[in-house]
């Protein structure tokens, strides 16, 4: 379903030093060129900022900053950045129209201690996470925590050689798996990953639950059970009526009443006993079970069981057996934790109930003093015990029957929730499949303009492993340089008109470093369908990569800034 929205845009990048402009680019819709100027003298025009721009709107979108100041191959400092930024006051402010339809200025202020930085929005001073919660809703339709701000920037700013040279996994090496899943359902439109979440969880809930219903049917299912009621029932009303048929003087008749009270509160306070005691045994097992996974258990098997359960074990935790079991025995020691405050709990409350029934035996004691007819005293007491006894296995045998009806109630509750959610997922999958077909139009007629080739983005989505399996197909494998970053530009390219089609909330816009390596004539095709996109297409190439006359008309129409050794970006 297409969404209803206004179109994002990237309107002007300006930097401010101390308080006065310094320079402002602004962006057009199409092709955006920044180039060196052509001097006539032999230069590079490699150190003239080019790459800066990328950089500083990277930095709005709350990067380090660190590669503005810093040399990408040694990972030095560049002295001079560094003394303009420490010994002036600079701000970075980006102009830009959000999926609201407003438009917005976010600047942030240009240190080297990023974490001193401070932020404005339309002019007034922000918290950093309100900052960051404009930037991601509006510019990048980021409206959770995952994936993240930071993680989607790295596919729309492309600003290093790494990010450059891989097409789909551009992150940082380190990335584990779940953070392309996120980032891929995200950029495609699968709005459902909490649902497969969901129903993850309930299916360890039923069979956790299923697994308890198990136990309690054993040894008797529900069907017995019910039928070892009534029979219970009738045994309770005839010892009832035998207590109430006894014969004692009239002398006694108060305290046998009294002694009737008694047992009759000694037999229920027992049952409850009974069920703490049950309860308490239970925990005891419980612990001890735990125990001895921790003590036993091996590392393949736990990293497929914290698999299963949609635990993400980091990678520090593969290194080692040790470390794995050293995890796994801490999520242990909580659950010990956890069960030993209620066994402690249970024992107070046992330890209690136990008190008040020697009290009442105390007290039926001092009766049976008074009660100088031992036949009716003995027949009392014979009752009185034969009645507990039934009482009690009414109670036990009904307490049963209720945990498993309440338990099945409970596993039909979670089915039905399932079954919906199910059904969500589906749909959401439907769509998510529908939306990367709609790329794959776009990805393999770009490719086949730019090399006579179709590519395509094969990603599929694995609802029960909750993974995505994604890669570049009809492609080399080794294929680098020039021919690597033209697939980049068809798929770049091809992501912008395909959000345009398929009516998402996503940007319209990316940045490319620098295409020196690919070949001429493929540029000139890029630029010709980037021109005509929908979106922005943010470019930094070399001055004689574009000095063949068939791209004057480009270059009259799409630099958007031209820098060279006497007008560097900071002009320093």
């Amino acid at each position: 379903m297409v969404e209803d929205l206004f179109v994002m845009r990237l309107n002007a990048l300006s930097v401010f030093k101390n308080g006065k402009p310094l320079r402002k680019v602004n962006f057009k819709d199409g092709l955006n060129i920044i180039v060196n100027r052509d001097s006539g003298v032999e230069k590079t025009g490699n150190s003239v900022g080019k790459s800066t721009l990328s950089r500083l709107l990277d930095y709005i979108f709350l990067s380090s900053g660190e590669d503005i100041y810093t040399e990408a191959e040694f990972k030095k400092h560049i002295p001079e950045v560094v003394d303009f930024i420490s010994t002036n006051q600079v701000f970075v402010e980006l102009d830009f129209t959000g999926f609201d339809g407003q438009r917005y200025l976010a600047m942030r202020e240009l240190i080297v201690r990023e974490n001193k930085s401070r932020y404005w929005i339309n002019r007034e001073g922000v918290e950093k996470k309100v900052f960051e919660a404009l930037i991601s809703k509006e510019i990048f339709g980021l409206v959770s925590d995952k994936p993240s701000l930071r993680t989607v920037s790295h596919k729309f700013i492309r600003n290093t050689n790494e990010k450059m040279q891989n097409t789909t996994r551009f992150l940082n090496p380190n990335s584990k798996a779940d953070v392309y899943d996120q980032l891929y359902l995200f950029l495609f439109g699968f709005s459902a990953l909490g649902l497969v979440r969901e129903k993850a969880a309930l299916n360890n809930q039923i069979r956790a639950k299923t697994k308890h219903l198990s136990a309690y049917r054993n040894p008797y299912k529900e069907t017995v059970l019910q039928k070892m009621i009534a029979p219970l029932r009738v045994e309770e009303e005839r010892l009832q009526g035998k207590i109430e048929d006894l014969d004692f003087s009239e002398s006694h008749e108060g305290s046998v009443q009294e002694l009737v009270a008694i047992q009759r509160a000694i037999s229920e306070f027992t049952i409850e006993y009974s069920g703490y005691r049950t309860r308490i045994d239970y925990l005891k097992r419980s612990i001890e079970k735990l125990k001895g996974n921790a003590a036993k258990v091996d590392g393949q098997e736990l990293s497929s069981i914290y698999a299963n359960a949609g635990v993400s074990v980091s990678s520090s935790l593969r290194r080692s057996y040790e470390d794995l079991v050293a995890f796994h025995n801490k999520i242990i020691a909580n659950k010990i934790n956890l069960i030993t405050t209620d066994l402690l709990r249970c024992e107070e409350i046992a330890e209690n109930v136990r008190l008040e029934i020697e009290d009442f035996h105390i007290a039926e004691s001092k009766v049976f003093k008074h009660i100088k007819e031992p036949a009716v005293l003995k027949s009392i007491g014979d009752a009185y015990n034969e009645l507990a006894k039934v009482k009690e296995q009414i109670a036990a045998t009904s307490a049963l029957l209720d945990k498993i009806e309440g338990t099945k109630l409970f596993i039909d509750s979670l089915e039905l929730r399932k079954a919906e959610i199910i059904r969500a997922i589906a749909s959401g999958v439907a769509t998510f499949d529908n939306n990367v077909s709609i790329f794959n139009e776009e990805f393999s007629a770009l490719s086949k303009i730019f090399y006579g080739e179709i590519y395509l983005f094969d990603l599929s989505f694995d609802v029960e492993k909750e993974r995505c399996v994604f890669d570049i197909a009809s492609v080399s494998p080794n294929s680098t340089g020039g021919k690597k970053k033209g697939e980049l530009s068809a798929f770049d390219l091809a992501y912008i008109n395909f959000v345009e089609r398929a009516g998402l909330k996503r940007p319209r816009f990316v940045v490319h470093d620098s295409i020196e390596d690919v070949d001429v004539h493929q540029v000139f095709d890029i630029f010709n369908v980037a021109n005509s996109s929908s979106g922005q297409y943010v470019v930094a190439v070399l001055s004689d990569k574009i000095s063949d006359k068939k791209f004057e008309a480009l270059r009259e129409a799409a630099v958007i800034l031209e820098l060279s050794d006497t007008d560097k970006f900071f002009r320093i």
